[in-house]
């Protein structure tokens, strides 16, 4: 099973579209902030599984702050991260995940990829998919999930194509 994971797309559907039909996933994360382009996109991917969070931006978007769901036997935690404060450090989101029982904590906020290993816990930002900044390139992430066990993975998209 192939979870395509969205963040901070902050209004580019052009790019979550293309990260949907190089990946073509099994199921959408989409961990706010334009909680509306997920969405949008799912009306793009009418047959594909989508599970939203609000993230700071979100202002008046109904929705669940954070979600845990299980596939496949493997739990995920995911949450948008401001309200654990992920630009001040990890240590409340991998508290939180480790809590919840999850194997894996997804978060975005941060605008800032990157997939780190905490005792009992991966924690993954799939970075954001708006525009190329001077500190980060969109991006997104891909979780495979095959029988308790699962592999992330973080993909670029800055020029239209992403680097593995």
């Amino acid at each position: 099973m192939k979870l395509l994971v969205l963040s901070d797309s902050h209004g580019n559907i052009e790019r979550m579209i293309y990260a949907v039909e190089y990946t073509k996933p099994d199921i959408i994360l989409h961990l706010g902030d334009q909680i509306m382009d997920a969405v949008l996109l799912q009306s793009q991917f009418p047959n594909t599984t989508f599970h939203a969070v609000k993230g700071n931006c979100d202002f008046n978007a109904f929705g669940d702050i954070e979600l845990l769901l299980t596939f496949d036997g493997v739990k995920v935690f995911m949450t948008h991260g401001h309200t654990y404060r992920v630009k001040n450090g990890l240590a409340e989101i991998i508290e939180a995940g480790r809590k919840k029982g999850a194997d894996i904590a997804l978060f975005g906020h941060t605008h800032i990829a990157m997939i780190q290993q905490a005792p009992g816990l991966f924690i993954m930002n799939p970075g954001q998919l708006q525009h190329n900044d001077s500190y980060s390139r969109a991006s997104y992430g891909v979780v495979t999930v095959v029988k308790d066990s699962f592999e992330c993975n973080l993909f670029e998209c800055g020029s239209g194509k992403p680097s593995h």
